[in-house]
């Protein structure tokens, strides 16, 4: 057995038991003790001399006093309460390694289970019908997007990837800004999307991100016009025939 961490000595107890013993003998008595619990089994008696690292001769004078605390049986020496907390502790050990191993197989099956159940989870969603190509499955979600953002006239909300400018009021907000007859490449509405989702607590109504979106496209116009070209997402310019009117922007289905 492996050695024990620790050794209860009642200290009070021991001093009541042994009052009556030499110097020496308490030595000689806690020597044997002190091994008694380190290999966990009783002392065999051609081993007593030694363990109190006495002479045969000094050990013959205090094996009476010492024997009293024993029980000889089979040439060994028993001590009855050692043995009383040997197996209480001995009994704690097995409580503990049995809890171990049943949570260690608990862990075990439930690692086991978590993977199908994750499999499960995933494979569900994307299963689709064989005659959906990808364009029908994104304007399907962008359908669902739509739906699931309907916002108010005076409703304050952060813009998302399924929001855009009513066709009807964004062309009066583009006249009122001067830029009824201007045209515009849709990636422009793509990039204000895009820089405005980053900043989820900025909250505007439709009509505001509308007026937004205008005065965004008219920078960029000043800007085209400054540059002779109209910038795109690398800083060169783009051919003239790829810009549209805005109203056609805003009703191609295509984006």
């Amino acid at each position: 057995m492996a050695a024990l961490p620790y050794m209860q000595l009642y200290v009070a107890d021991y001093l009541a038991d042994t009052m009556h013993l030499t110097t020496e003998e308490h030595g000689a008595y806690l020597l044997l003790i002190f091994n008694y619990w380190q290999t966990g089994k009783p002392i065999p008696v051609s081993r007593l001399a030694r363990i109190t690292r006495l002479s045969n001769e000094r050990w013959t004078d205090v094996e009476r006093s010492l024997g009293e605390f024993f029980n000889e049986r089979d040439n060994e020496w028993f001590h009855d309460r050692i043995e009383r907390d040997l197996e209480a502790v001995r009994a704690t050990q097995e409580q503990r390694i049995a809890a171990g191993k049943a949570s260690a197989e608990a862990r075990k099956q439930s690692a086991k289970s978590r993977p199908k159940a994750s499999r499960n989870a995933r494979s569900t969603p994307v299963e689709i019908p064989l005659n959906e190509n990808a364009t029908n499955i994104e304007e399907k979600r962008r359908d669902t997007d739509k739906e699931q953002h309907t916002h108010t006239a005076q409703e304050k909300f952060s813009l998302h990837d399924a929001w855009e400018p009513d066709s009807e009021t964004f062309t009066a907000v583009l006249f009122r800004n001067g830029m009824a007859n201007q045209t515009f490449h849709p990636d422009q509405l793509l990039e204000f999307r895009s820089y405005w989702i980053s900043r989820p607590d900025d909250l505007k109504t439709q009509a505001q991100w509308e007026h937004a979106l205008a005065q965004q496209l008219k920078r960029q116009h000043r800007t085209q016009q400054a540059n002779g070209g109209t910038p795109n997402e690398t800083g060169r310019r783009t051919a003239q025939g790829r810009t549209r009117n805005a109203h056609d922007i805003l009703t191609d289905d295509s984006w």
